[in-house]
Protein backbone atom coordinates (compact mmCIF):
# COMPACT_ATOMS: atom_id res chain seq x y z
CA UNK A 1 0.00 0.00 0.00
CA UNK A 2 2.22 2.84 -1.08
CA UNK A 3 1.79 6.59 -0.77
CA UNK A 4 1.43 7.88 -4.30
CA UNK A 5 3.11 11.21 -4.68
CA UNK A 6 2.80 14.06 -6.93
CA UNK A 7 5.34 16.25 -7.70
CA UNK A 8 3.07 18.72 -10.35
CA UNK A 9 -0.19 19.84 -10.08
CA UNK A 10 -1.03 18.93 -13.83
CA UNK A 11 0.07 15.37 -13.33
CA UNK A 12 -2.98 15.46 -10.53
CA UNK A 13 -5.07 16.33 -12.76
CA UNK A 14 -4.16 13.80 -15.16
CA UNK A 15 -4.82 11.39 -12.48
CA UNK A 16 -7.67 12.57 -11.48
CA UNK A 17 -9.42 12.93 -14.58
CA UNK A 18 -9.62 16.97 -14.33
CA UNK A 19 -9.69 18.35 -18.39
CA UNK A 20 -7.97 21.59 -17.14
CA UNK A 21 -4.41 22.36 -16.79
CA UNK A 22 -2.66 25.33 -14.92
CA UNK A 23 0.15 27.17 -17.43
CA UNK A 24 1.73 28.38 -14.25
CA UNK A 25 3.34 25.28 -12.99
CA UNK A 26 3.77 26.69 -9.71
CA UNK A 27 0.30 27.93 -8.75
CA UNK A 28 -3.51 26.85 -10.20
CA UNK A 29 -7.29 27.86 -8.93
CA UNK A 30 -10.38 26.35 -9.85
CA UNK A 31 -14.28 26.31 -9.19
CA UNK A 32 -15.53 22.75 -7.65
CA UNK A 33 -18.37 23.41 -9.92
CA UNK A 34 -15.82 23.42 -13.27
CA UNK A 35 -15.39 19.32 -12.09
CA UNK A 36 -16.30 17.20 -15.07
CA UNK A 37 -18.64 14.23 -14.97
CA UNK A 38 -15.60 12.03 -15.76
CA UNK A 39 -13.24 13.58 -12.74
CA UNK A 40 -12.68 11.16 -9.65
CA UNK A 41 -15.48 11.57 -6.50
CA UNK A 42 -13.05 10.10 -3.88
CA UNK A 43 -9.21 9.41 -3.78
CA UNK A 44 -6.93 7.43 -1.58
CA UNK A 45 -4.46 8.37 0.59
CA UNK A 46 -2.16 10.45 -1.47
CA UNK A 47 0.60 12.99 -0.99
CA UNK A 48 2.33 16.14 -3.38
CA UNK A 49 4.94 18.74 -3.98
CA UNK A 50 2.92 21.68 -3.38
CA UNK A 51 0.48 23.26 -1.35
CA UNK A 52 -3.57 23.22 -0.89
CA UNK A 53 -6.06 25.71 0.44
CA UNK A 54 -9.47 24.82 -0.17
CA UNK A 55 -13.00 26.53 0.25
CA UNK A 56 -15.67 23.81 0.43
CA UNK A 57 -19.41 25.24 0.20
CA UNK A 58 -21.87 22.79 0.83
CA UNK A 59 -19.90 20.17 1.83
CA UNK A 60 -22.52 17.88 3.85
CA UNK A 61 -22.34 15.12 1.85
CA UNK A 62 -18.21 15.01 1.62
CA UNK A 63 -15.29 13.83 4.00
CA UNK A 64 -11.73 14.46 4.16
CA UNK A 65 -8.73 12.78 5.83
CA UNK A 66 -5.72 13.51 6.92
CA UNK A 67 -3.97 10.37 7.70
CA UNK A 68 -6.10 8.96 9.98
CA UNK A 69 -7.95 12.34 11.35
CA UNK A 70 -10.96 12.78 9.80
CA UNK A 71 -13.79 14.97 8.97
CA UNK A 72 -17.08 14.42 7.54
CA UNK A 73 -20.06 16.89 6.83
CA UNK A 74 -17.76 19.33 5.66
CA UNK A 75 -20.26 22.01 4.94
CA UNK A 76 -18.57 25.26 4.80
CA UNK A 77 -14.66 24.74 5.94
CA UNK A 78 -11.64 26.14 4.82
CA UNK A 79 -8.76 23.68 4.59
CA UNK A 80 -4.76 23.75 4.27
CA UNK A 81 -2.78 21.29 3.54
CA UNK A 82 1.28 20.99 3.14
CA UNK A 83 3.53 18.84 0.93
CA UNK A 84 3.96 16.63 4.55
CA UNK A 85 0.29 15.77 4.78
CA UNK A 86 -1.11 12.31 3.94
CA UNK A 87 -4.50 13.45 2.32
CA UNK A 88 -7.51 11.36 1.03
CA UNK A 89 -11.36 12.75 0.51
CA UNK A 90 -14.77 12.14 -0.90
CA UNK A 91 -16.69 14.98 -2.55
CA UNK A 92 -19.75 15.88 -3.22
CA UNK A 93 -20.92 16.59 -6.67
CA UNK A 94 -22.74 19.39 -5.49
CA UNK A 95 -20.14 21.13 -3.58
CA UNK A 96 -19.18 24.56 -4.73
CA UNK A 97 -16.03 26.49 -3.73
CA UNK A 98 -12.60 26.70 -4.52
CA UNK A 99 -8.92 24.81 -4.59
CA UNK A 100 -5.94 26.50 -4.53
CA UNK A 101 -3.11 25.17 -5.26
CA UNK A 102 0.80 26.56 -5.06
CA UNK A 103 4.47 24.92 -4.61
CA UNK A 104 6.15 26.85 -2.33
CA UNK A 105 8.45 29.05 -4.41
CA UNK A 106 5.45 30.75 -5.91
CA UNK A 107 5.90 32.67 -2.36
CA UNK A 108 9.33 33.08 -2.92
CA UNK A 109 9.55 37.02 -2.65
CA UNK A 110 7.86 36.78 0.97
CA UNK A 111 10.10 38.13 3.43
CA UNK A 112 9.19 36.45 6.55
CA UNK A 113 9.03 32.94 7.47
CA UNK A 114 6.29 31.08 5.70
CA UNK A 115 5.74 27.92 7.73
CA UNK A 116 5.82 29.97 11.15
CA UNK A 117 3.89 32.90 9.68
CA UNK A 118 0.96 30.66 8.39
CA UNK A 119 0.69 27.59 10.95
CA UNK A 120 -2.48 26.60 9.35
CA UNK A 121 -0.20 24.25 7.07
CA UNK A 122 1.54 23.08 10.14
CA UNK A 123 1.06 18.94 11.05
CA UNK A 124 0.54 19.94 14.69
CA UNK A 125 -2.42 21.93 14.26
CA UNK A 126 -5.91 21.80 13.20
CA UNK A 127 -5.92 22.09 9.67
CA UNK A 128 -9.07 23.03 8.96
CA UNK A 129 -11.91 26.28 9.62
CA UNK A 130 -15.32 25.94 10.15
CA UNK A 131 -16.86 29.17 8.72
CA UNK A 132 -20.38 30.37 9.97
CA UNK A 133 -22.21 32.78 7.28
CA UNK A 134 -20.41 35.60 7.77
CA UNK A 135 -17.24 34.35 7.41
CA UNK A 136 -18.13 32.80 4.83
CA UNK A 137 -19.05 35.99 2.37
CA UNK A 138 -15.80 37.69 3.71
CA UNK A 139 -13.25 35.27 2.68
CA UNK A 140 -15.18 33.92 -0.53
CA UNK A 141 -14.63 37.59 -1.81
CA UNK A 142 -11.08 36.82 -1.66
CA UNK A 143 -11.15 33.47 -3.36
CA UNK A 144 -13.08 35.34 -6.32
CA UNK A 145 -10.69 37.92 -6.44
CA UNK A 146 -7.94 35.37 -7.10
CA UNK A 147 -9.84 32.99 -9.84
CA UNK A 148 -10.94 36.04 -11.26
CA UNK A 149 -6.96 37.29 -11.52
CA UNK A 150 -5.94 33.97 -12.49
CA UNK A 151 -8.49 34.04 -15.58
CA UNK A 152 -7.29 37.51 -16.34
CA UNK A 153 -4.60 38.13 -19.13
CA UNK A 154 -2.30 40.95 -17.94
CA UNK A 155 1.85 41.61 -18.23
CA UNK A 156 1.75 41.61 -14.43
CA UNK A 157 -0.73 38.38 -13.94
CA UNK A 158 2.10 36.53 -11.85
CA UNK A 159 2.54 39.27 -9.43
CA UNK A 160 -0.86 39.98 -9.16
CA UNK A 161 -1.71 36.51 -8.49
CA UNK A 162 0.76 36.38 -5.78
CA UNK A 163 -0.04 39.09 -3.61
CA UNK A 164 -3.49 38.16 -3.93
CA UNK A 165 -2.67 34.56 -3.02
CA UNK A 166 -0.48 36.07 0.15
CA UNK A 167 -3.78 38.31 1.06
CA UNK A 168 -5.62 35.62 1.05
CA UNK A 169 -3.16 33.75 3.05
CA UNK A 170 -3.20 36.57 5.75
CA UNK A 171 -7.23 36.68 5.66
CA UNK A 172 -7.70 33.40 6.72
CA UNK A 173 -4.99 33.37 9.63
CA UNK A 174 -7.58 36.75 10.67
CA UNK A 175 -10.36 34.18 10.64
CA UNK A 176 -8.87 31.83 12.33
CA UNK A 177 -7.23 33.96 15.14
CA UNK A 178 -10.63 36.07 15.67
CA UNK A 179 -12.30 32.37 16.19
CA UNK A 180 -9.86 32.09 19.19
CA UNK A 181 -8.73 28.19 18.30
CA UNK A 182 -5.53 28.69 20.60
CA UNK A 183 -6.78 31.91 22.67
CA UNK A 184 -6.48 31.32 26.63
CA UNK A 185 -4.24 28.21 26.33
CA UNK A 186 -1.28 27.48 28.64
CA UNK A 187 1.90 26.84 27.15
CA UNK A 188 1.63 23.16 28.35
CA UNK A 189 -2.46 23.20 27.11
CA UNK A 190 -0.72 24.50 23.53
CA UNK A 191 2.29 22.04 23.95
CA UNK A 192 -0.47 18.99 24.70
CA UNK A 193 -2.87 19.86 21.54
CA UNK A 194 -0.03 19.96 19.30
CA UNK A 195 1.67 16.97 20.17
CA UNK A 196 -2.08 15.31 20.04
CA UNK A 197 -2.38 16.94 16.25
CA UNK A 198 1.04 15.88 15.46
CA UNK A 199 0.57 12.24 16.56
CA UNK A 200 -2.62 12.07 14.44
CA UNK A 201 -1.16 13.46 11.20
CA UNK A 202 2.62 11.66 11.60
CA UNK A 203 2.54 8.83 13.25
CA UNK A 204 3.40 6.76 10.39
CA UNK A 205 6.46 8.60 9.59
CA UNK A 206 7.46 10.04 12.59
CA UNK A 207 7.21 6.63 15.82
CA UNK A 208 9.85 8.57 18.37
CA UNK A 209 9.54 10.75 20.96
CA UNK A 210 12.47 13.04 19.88
CA UNK A 211 10.97 13.43 16.59
CA UNK A 212 7.75 14.96 17.79
CA UNK A 213 9.80 16.88 20.77
CA UNK A 214 11.93 18.23 17.55
CA UNK A 215 8.83 19.27 15.80
CA UNK A 216 7.36 21.33 18.62
CA UNK A 217 10.88 22.68 19.68
CA UNK A 218 10.87 21.02 22.87
CA UNK A 219 12.79 18.17 24.84
CA UNK A 220 11.96 15.01 25.27
CA UNK A 221 11.80 15.34 28.65
CA UNK A 222 9.94 18.39 29.13
CA UNK A 223 7.50 16.63 26.47
CA UNK A 224 7.47 13.42 28.20
CA UNK A 225 6.51 15.30 32.09
CA UNK A 226 4.17 17.59 30.12
CA UNK A 227 1.88 14.73 28.37
CA UNK A 228 2.13 12.24 31.56
CA UNK A 229 0.88 15.20 33.90
CA UNK A 230 -1.82 15.90 31.62
CA UNK A 231 -3.17 12.18 30.29
CA UNK A 232 -1.45 10.19 32.42
CA UNK A 233 0.48 8.19 29.86
CA UNK A 234 3.72 8.95 28.56
CA UNK A 235 4.40 10.51 25.13
CA UNK A 236 5.60 7.00 24.07
CA UNK A 237 2.58 5.67 24.69
CA UNK A 238 0.18 8.23 23.15
CA UNK A 239 2.23 7.41 20.05
CA UNK A 240 2.21 3.38 20.26
CA UNK A 241 -1.68 4.09 21.11
CA UNK A 242 -2.33 5.43 17.68
CA UNK A 243 -0.28 3.11 16.07
CA UNK A 244 -2.29 0.26 17.24
CA UNK A 245 -5.89 2.20 17.10
CA UNK A 246 -4.75 2.18 13.19
CA UNK A 247 -3.78 -1.55 12.88
CA UNK A 248 -6.87 -2.36 14.30
CA UNK A 249 -8.49 -0.79 11.86
CA UNK A 250 -6.47 -2.17 9.15
CA UNK A 251 -6.96 -5.43 10.72
CA UNK A 252 -10.63 -5.18 11.09
CA UNK A 253 -11.84 -3.66 7.52
CA UNK A 254 -8.86 -4.12 5.14
CA UNK A 255 -8.40 -8.17 3.35
CA UNK A 256 -4.37 -6.49 3.06
CA UNK A 257 -2.19 -8.64 4.32
CA UNK A 258 -0.04 -8.19 7.72
CA UNK A 259 3.48 -7.47 5.21
CA UNK A 260 1.19 -4.57 3.60
CA UNK A 261 -0.04 -3.49 6.68
CA UNK A 262 3.08 -2.58 8.02
CA UNK A 263 4.15 -0.91 5.24
CA UNK A 264 1.10 1.01 5.30
CA UNK A 265 2.18 1.72 8.82
CA UNK A 266 5.97 3.11 8.09
CA UNK A 267 7.61 -0.27 9.12
CA UNK A 268 10.10 -1.24 6.86
CA UNK A 269 9.70 -4.57 7.57
CA UNK A 270 6.82 -6.59 8.77
CA UNK A 271 8.86 -8.27 11.09
CA UNK A 272 8.93 -4.87 13.41
CA UNK A 273 5.29 -4.33 13.21
CA UNK A 274 4.52 -7.50 14.29
CA UNK A 275 6.88 -7.43 17.70
CA UNK A 276 5.86 -3.99 18.47
CA UNK A 277 2.07 -5.06 17.70
CA UNK A 278 2.29 -8.55 20.26
CA UNK A 279 4.81 -6.51 22.61
CA UNK A 280 1.52 -3.74 22.98
CA UNK A 281 -1.55 -6.32 22.72
CA UNK A 282 -0.20 -9.86 24.13
CA UNK A 283 -1.07 -11.56 20.61
CA UNK A 284 0.26 -11.21 16.99
CA UNK A 285 -1.35 -8.90 14.28
CA UNK A 286 -2.68 -12.53 12.32
CA UNK A 287 -4.12 -14.01 16.06
CA UNK A 288 -6.31 -10.37 16.20
CA UNK A 289 -7.86 -11.34 12.82
CA UNK A 290 -8.75 -14.44 13.48
CA UNK A 291 -10.38 -13.48 16.96
CA UNK A 292 -12.05 -10.96 15.14
CA UNK A 293 -13.80 -13.95 12.98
Amino acid sequence: MEIKRFKEINTFFETTGFEKRTDIPAFFVFRFEELNIDTALKMPPYQKDFYQVALMINGENASASIDVQSTDKLGNTLYFLSPDHIFSWQRNSKMTGFNVFFKAEFLDFFSGNFKSEFSLFDLSNKNFIKLDSKELQNILIDFEKLYKEYNTPNSYRHQILQSSLLSLLFKCKSIDEEKGSTKNLSKKEETINRFRNLVTNSFIKNKKVSDYADLLNVSSNYLNQTVKSVTGKTAKEVISNQIIQEAKRYLKYSTDDISEISYALGYEEPTHFIRFFKNQTQITPNEYRKNLM
